[in-house]
């Protein structure tokens, strides 16, 4: 696998599901790159606010507009952070909103290494 030489020294992922945590976990240790997950959308503040992190990325599907809330708090606090949702399906009312709120880009579940690197090549170099 082709290694991505990037300037990302960590990201920051918040996504309840095992089985794309798992599948991050492999695509970025694979990859050299430093990866924190956190299963819980309680937690993601204290990450950020502990750690300096060049991405945040989250899940679409959290419950009651969670992601919109993540979104707007990250940036606020952080804006040179770059925001990144994961989605489950093309809900181009979804993605409008993210974007109109702050989301930086988005990528489909399932993805690839191939996906994931096309969106890191556009940030980071």
């Amino acid at each position: 696998m082709k290694q991505l030489k990037t300037i990302i020294k960590s990201t920051l992922i918040i996504d309840y599901e095992e089985i794309g945590n798992t599948n991050l976990i492999n695509i970025f240790s694979e990859n050299g790159l430093l990866l924190d997950i956190v299963a819980s959308d309680h937690d993601y503040l204290n990450r950020i606010n502990q750690k300096k992190y060049d991405c945040v990325m989250i899940n679409s599907d959290l419950a009651d507009n969670l992601a919109v809330k993540i979104i707007d708090t990250v940036k606020g606090y952080y804006p040179w952070i770059i925001v990144v949702i994961l989605l489950q399906n093309p809900d181009y009312e979804k993605i409008f909103n993210f974007v109109r709120n702050g989301a930086d880009d988005f990528i489909m579940k399932p993805f690839s290494w191939t996906d994931m690197e096309k969106v890191l090549k556009f940030y980071y170099y």
